[in-house]
């Protein structure tokens, strides 16, 4: 695997920012205020989840180097090159701590969601929809 030149990498980056972008003033303070309880919602599948199986994922990304073959205007000679590869493994979960999350989360939502509630209804006032393009 060859590591990327950060000039590489700002080509997707600013794509997504463009496509961010792309939503309407409404739907990013729509989207923004359902943030907290959608991330409430999505952690707790997840605890369940951990819970479940018993262990959860780590992922760590280790770099290590190998030789390989390089070209120049001479022909090709041995060198050294770094890659980056993830390790994923699997961790055993603390079950008491996950659970305690688990509680507090589960008495938080029902607030996130009213408050998130709120603000859509909010937003939904701030922004009131266009009217249709008429064709």
């Amino acid at each position: 695997m060859r590591l990327t030149s950060p000039i590489r990498l700002i080509g997707p980056l600013i794509g997504l920012l463009a496509l961010s972008a792309c939503a309407t003033p409404r739907e990013a303070c729509i989207r923004d205020a359902a943030g907290p309880w959608r991330s409430a919602v999505a952690e707790r599948k997840r605890i369940a989840q951990d819970l479940a199986r018993g262990y959860t994922f780590k992922t760590e990304f280790r770099r290590f180097e190998r030789q390989r073959w390089c070209r120049s205007g001479n022909g090709i000679y041995p060198c050294w090159t770094t890659d980056t590869q993830p390790v994923t493994r699997r961790i055993p979960v603390n079950a008491e701590a996950l659970q305690t999350r688990e509680a507090q989360l589960a008495r938080a939502i029902p607030s996130l969601r009213k408050s998130a509630e709120a603000d859509v209804a909010q937003c939904q006032a701030t922004y009131p929809e266009e009217a249709a393009l008429p064709g």
